[in-house]
């Protein structure tokens, strides 16, 4: 074969890849004439980085919904903050003549609703140290123990997790990992 042959089938395949590209591009939304050369320039490979890559029509299409979902979840969020702030207001007047018809302020008095007020002095529960702690293993109930004794057992695996702890100022048994920080000692 000579040379002039290998560069007219070279020049044919280059073409042909490049027609191929060119007529795939459009239809992943890219540009026929920028993907002709390029396929017309790298052969097969041009066309397999062109299969690879996303459908930009598919990319675009998600990149519109994920904005418009957005702008209606915008607009749901305003007309909410506006029914709220409408129920805050009504709300507010109506305490407001509440407070008037019994000659009350109790705007001044509120507390918030997450904060207990402090117990009284006197009334704290004593140190884990000091407090003395009963623990039940399948029925059996064992103690009293010191908190730190306790915790050490616990963590040497000599009182297992499923054991059930009870000190003075507890409403009821709770499983001792759930109180494990409130029986003192090192961890």
């Amino acid at each position: 074969m000579n040379d002039s042959a290998i560069w007219i089938g070279q020049g044919i395949g280059s073409l042909v890849f490049g027609v191929i590209c060119a007529v795939i591009a459009p239809n992943r939304g890219r540009s026929a004439v920028g993907w002709f050369f390029i396929g017309f320039v790298l052969g097969c490979f041009g066309l397999i980085v062109l299969l690879l890559m996303p459908d930009l029509r598919v990319e675009q299409e998600k990149e519109r919904r994920y904005r418009e979902e957005n702008r209606v979840l915008r607009e749901m969020l305003r007309k909410e903050r506006q029914v709220a702030d409408s129920r805050h207001r009504v709300h507010g007047e109506r305490l407001t003549a509440h407070d008037r018809a019994l000659g009350l302020d109790t705007a001044a008095a509120e507390l918030p609703h997450d904060r207990a007020a402090p117990p009284p002095p006197g009334t704290l529960p004593p140190p884990a140290s000091s407090r003395q702690w009963y623990y039940a293993v399948d029925g059996a109930r064992h103690g009293p123990v010191a908190g730190g004794e306790l915790r050490d057992l616990w963590l040497d695996a000599r009182v297992p997790d499923r054991a059930l702890v009870w000190t003075d100022g507890m409403a009821g048994w709770r499983p001792i990992g759930e109180v494990g920080e409130a029986l003192g000692g090192e961890a």
